[in-house]
C-alpha cells in the first residue's frame, strides 16, 4: 500500500508587468513497504527551487518524521532547474529522469537511472524499472508506479501514475502547472514542443482521479 504526503505545495505567479514573481515546484513524498516488514521505502517526486532555503525541505520532511538520508529514490518529472534544487541533501538516493533531458550533466556525481521509455517501477524493493509497450491497469498497480514518457514541456518530461486509496493520482510536472491551468485547458509556456502537450493533457484527464500539478495543490477531477 502506498501513502502520499505533500512535502510542499508548489506556487506559480506571473504578471504581465513583472513576469514570473513566484515559482516553486510541488514536492511529493510516497511511502511504501520495504522488503522487510519493518522497513519503509521513500520516494520523492521533484524537489525545490534552488533559490529557496535548503532547510525548508529538511523541515518539511521532518514534519513527516523523515530525514533526507532516508530518501531512497528521487524521480524528476523534468529537469528544469526549479525542480531539482538541493539534490545533494539526499546522499543515499537514486535519481531517476528520462535520458532525453538536457541538464542530466548536473548529476554526474550522483547515482542515477536514465529511463529510455515507459515503465513500471516497484517501490517495495530496490528493483529496476520494467519497460513496457502497453499501459498497465492503473487500479491494480499496488506498490508500483507507472512512469510514462510525455515529451512536450521538455523533451524528456515524465508523468507518474500511482493508485493510492483506490484513487489514481497523476504527478504531471509541467503539463498542468496548477488547477487554473487545467480549468482553462492551458499548457505551460516556454516549452520544448507546446502543441504535443495537449495529447498528454487529454490522456491525464481520461485516466486520473487526482492531479498533482507541477506548481500547485493536488485537485480532484
Amino acid at each position: 500500500m502506498l501513502k502520499l504526503k505533500i512535502v510542499q505545495n508548489g506556487t506559480f505567479v506571473m504578471t504581465p508587468e513583472k513576469g514570473v514573481i513566484d515559482n516553486r515546484p510541488t514536492c511529493s513524498l510516497i511511502e511504501s513497504q520495504g522488503l522487510n516488514a519493518l522497513d519503509k521505502w521513500y520516494v520523492l517526486i521533484d524537489l525545490d527551487h534552488p533559490a529557496k532555503k535548503s532547510s525548508d525541505l529538511v523541515t518539511s520532511l521532518a514534519a513527516f518524521n523523515v530525514s533526507p538520508k532516508e530518501i531512497n529514490v528521487v524521480i524528476f518529472t523534468h529537469l528544469h532547474p526549479d525542480h531539482m534544487g538541493h539534490k545533494d541533501l539526499f546522499p543515499n538516493a537514486l535519481f531517476i529522469f528520462h535520458k532525453d533531458e538536457k541538464l542530466s550533466f548536473h548529476f554526474k556525481h550522483n547515482k542515477t537511472l536514465e529511463l529510455e521509455g515507459d515503465a513500471v517501477y516497484d517501490l517495495s524493493e530496490n528493483g529496476w524499472p520494467q519497460y513496457m509497450d502497453g499501459m498497465p491497469d492503473l487500479r491494480k498497480l499496488g506498490n508500483y508506479l507507472y512512469i510514462k514518457h510525455c515529451p512536450g514541456h521538455t523533451k524528456g518530461s515524465l508523468v507518474m501514475f500511482a493508485c493510492i486509496e483506490k484513487m489514481i493520482f497523476a504527478f504531471v510536472g509541467g503539463i498542468f502547472l496548477n488547477k487554473s491551468y487545467y480549468e482553462n485547458w492551458q499548457p505551460p509556456g516556454m516549452s520544448w514542443n507546446q502543441e504535443i502537450i495537449y495529447d498528454h493533457m487529454r490522456f491525464i484527464q481520461e485516466h486520473a482521479n487526482v492531479i498533482v500539478p507541477g506548481h500547485g495543490k493536488p485537485f480532484i477531477i
